[in-house]
């Protein structure tokens, strides 16, 4: 069994720590608090992972599971300065993706009537993206669990937090094409911080695919079926997005055999990503952790850096798409949402 990073600090030293890094004043010290809270959640990711392919036995989907970059989260302590990072509930983060709706909530109803003392603290809709449409056009739903056991073995990690996002195939894929035209464009789309017509773009396409893949709705309830297609013609023309995507394909690195824990890193060059994806793969989950602080520390800003678990290849190339610049199952429900609303 992996030998996992246990928490070694207080709730109120993580919130000093988080609190002068978020002002960039964060010491080494600080630091290493950060680091050791990160870490600590490879355990409960591990142990969520199973639970939730256990309660999804039987029904087509896709699980995988990360844990939060520490760029990243120094980028949402900057962006939310009044949020205590001992509070922040992603930094593990599940995904599941399942066929249909159906399959969606007959999944998150079974974890949430499990007989485990793990529990949710927030209400139950709180994060229900799919009946209440993020404004960026995002769909899904979360839920945050808090980590609670009896055994010996798991109880330093007690009172962690873990994310389980819940999505269909088709929600997946608009937010798949998102991260991939956040990464070619060097746009924020997901934070809600990019030009106006690529927020657009996305609400346009995400009203599309709801109505046509799921006889729902998304962030732009009344507008009219054919006003729908007819804007989003235009926006594409301005952009270019459903051409450019189509034409990614999927870097493949020969010789590399999968395991358990993977790294996915992509290099910028000039401001863009270069064409190659370079994957490392570990048995053992801290060594991986380790490797993945190394390098961080080496290539900086100049590169985005993953670190995935998965059951196997097709299992993380499906759930993390993004990273393999896949956004083809959006432009194919594209064009058949296009048509079937036409």
């Amino acid at each position: 069994m992996a030998n996992f990073v246990k928490p070694r600090y207080t709730n109120s030293r993580i919130r000093a720590a988080g609190k002068r890094i978020s002002k960039s004043k964060g010491s080494f010290e600080d630091n290493i608090v950060l680091e050791n809270f990160r870490a600590s959640h490879a355990y409960i990711l591990n142990t969520f992972q199973a639970n939730i392919r256990n309660h999804a036995r039987n029904l087509e989907k896709t699980v995988g599971q990360r844990l939060k970059r520490r760029a990243t989260i120094i980028d949402k302590l900057k962006r939310e300065p009044n949020m205590p990072l001992s509070s922040m509930h992603d930094i593990a983060g599940c995904r599941i993706v399942l066929k249909d709706i159906d399959s969606l909530n007959k999944v998150r109803n079974s974890m949430r009537n499990a007989r485990w003392r793990h529990y949710i603290s927030h209400e139950e809709d709180k994060y229900d993206y799919i009946n209440n449409p993020k404004s960026t056009g995002y769909r899904g739903i979360h839920d945050v669990y808090t980590y609670k056991v009896l055994s010996a073995g798991g109880q330093p990690y007690n009172d962690l937090k873990i994310e389980v996002q819940f999505r269909t195939q088709s929600q997946h894929a608009w937010a798949t094409a998102v991260e991939v035209a956040d990464l070619i464009t060097s746009n924020r789309i997901k934070f809600s911080e990019a030009s106006e017509h690529y927020l657009e773009y996305f609400q346009l396409a995400s009203e599309i695919i709801a109505r046509s893949s799921e006889k729902s709705k998304s962030c732009l309830p009344l507008i009219s079926d054919k006003e729908l297609v007819r804007n989003f013609s235009l926006a594409d023309k301005r952009l270019g997005l459903m051409q450019t995507l189509d034409n990614l394909r999927s870097t493949t690195q020969r010789n590399v055999k999968f395991k358990k824990n993977s790294l996915l890193i992509f290099r910028f060059g000039d401001g863009a990503v270069d064409s190659e994806l370079e994957i490392l793969t570990f048995d053992n989950v801290n060594r991986a952790i380790e490797t993945y602080d190394e390098l961080e520390k080496k290539y900086g800003t100049s590169a985005d850096i993953v670190l995935v678990r998965g059951e196997s290849e097709e299992n993380i190339r499906s759930a993390f798409r993004n990273y393999f610049s896949d956004a083809r199952a959006f432009v194919d429900l594209i064009n058949d949402g296009i048509s079937y609303l036409s």
